[in-house]
């Protein structure tokens, strides 16, 4: 009897020592980012002959995206811990959720991680994103590399299995998705290209990134692909057949110079179905995007920052391109309350009709051929 009632304790203590001797911690932390903006030339046709202008809240990103999330790690022992992550973008303005009405449509993984690597399965971040980060210092910004290609700040991917390695500088990625969209909702983070049980191959995304960083500069590439689905009308968003790809790849990298960082950014697109410019115009198949940007940090508490960004397209119905500039100021009161004002100009020739207020859905284009302004002022919390 005795021996019976050991043996239920030991039975009863093991799952409480092994909770005490585990580190579990989960953090909630957000963004509350809003901007007020001013954009001129909004086409009302094609041509840009009628025009118009609008000041209002921008509605798909400012400075950053506001967003709220929980991550976490719980350390298993031996080098090992489980990691996830949920988070959640809304709309400060509106207070709706983002990425086409998903509670946690930013991100929503779980994985596990050590001295290997990290491997994780949800909805995550490819690597044409992860391998643009040490260059792209404007980011999600309102007026970034997203007013040129939208897919660039919403390189996220269902049902998807990544892995992630960082070794003595050296960094390497890898991302597969089957259904890589599961939400229908036009607009840039949603596509409607989910599961295809009679197709492994329709609707599904894979990508890859290899680089380096040392103390002062760091060098980056990467390769990504996305499938369509249909066989003879496309049923998603982006426009492409069961057999269609959507392909880009870049190669980046960026030096530090004290207080002064610069980079250089190129990226090539080919799309399968063609690249449209919201008008109906046929601006080929292929595109090719140079970004110089630079940030200097002139106090503790002012950072200055912007780029000179030029793309073409390659095989347009007539030679087509545009060249976008962006200025950013940003004060910081605190660690964590900042305000900040952008400035962005677009010209565009042949037939490209690129807005230069890529934070506002849908894009107020000032027409074929036609330059436009846009300026934003804001205030940033995060916690």
């Amino acid at each position: 009897m005795k021996l019976k009632a050991l043996a239920l304790g030991v039975a009863l203590a093991f799952p409480m020592m092994a909770s005490a001797q585990s580190s579990t911690s989960v953090t909630l932390y957000g963004i509350v980012d809003t901007g007020i903006e001013y954009v001129n030339n909004i086409a009302a046709d094609r041509t840009g002959d009628e025009t118009h202008s609008s000041t209002h809240f921008t509605n798909l990103t400012q400075s950053v995206p506001s967003r709220w999330g929980l991550r976490g790690t719980e350390d298993l022992g031996n080098g090992l811990k489980a990691v996830f992550t949920l988070e959640s973008g809304f709309n400060a303005g509106t207070g709706t959720s983002g990425q086409g009405g998903r509670l946690f449509g930013r991100q929503a993984f779980v994985g596990l991680a050590g001295d290997w690597g990290q491997i994780a399965f949800g909805r995550q971040y490819n690597m044409l994103m992860r391998g643009m980060l040490g260059a792209d210092f404007l980011g999600p910004n309102a007026y970034g590399l997203g007013s040129l290609d939208n897919y660039i700040p919403n390189t996220r991917m269902d049902n998807s299995i990544t892995y992630m390695g960082n070794f003595s500088g050296f960094k390497f990625g890898a991302a597969y998705a089957r259904g890589r969209d599961t939400v229908a909702t036009g607009g840039p983070a949603a596509t409607g290209c989910g599961v295809d049980f009679t197709d492994q191959s329709a609707c599904s995304a894979y990508s890859a990134m290899l680089g380096y960083d040392a103390a002062n500069w760091g060098i980056a590439g990467a390769y990504d692909v996305i499938r369509g689905s249909g066989d003879t009308v496309p049923t998603n968003w982006n426009g492409l057949l069961r057999d269609e790809k959507d392909r880009r790849w870049t190669i980046n990298g960026y030096v530090k110079f004290d207080a002064l960082k610069v980079s250089l950014l190129y990226l090539n697109r080919k799309n399968d179905a063609g690249i449209g410019n919201g008008w109906g115009d046929d601006l080929g198949d292929r595109s090719d995007l140079w970004s110089v940007a630079a940030a200097y940090q002139v106090s503790p508490a002012v950072t200055l920052d912007g780029s000179v960004n030029y793309i073409k397209y390659k095989d347009a119905d007539e030679s087509s391109k545009a060249w976008y500039y962006v200025a950013r100021a940003t004060y910081s009161f605190s660690k964590r309350t900042a305000v900040y004002g952008s400035a962005a100009y677009i010209r565009n020739s042949g037939l490209s009709a690129l807005s230069a207020a890529g934070g506002t859905a849908p894009s107020p284009s000032p027409g074929v051929d036609n330059n436009q302004t846009a300026i934003m002022v804001g205030l940033r919390h995060s916690f």
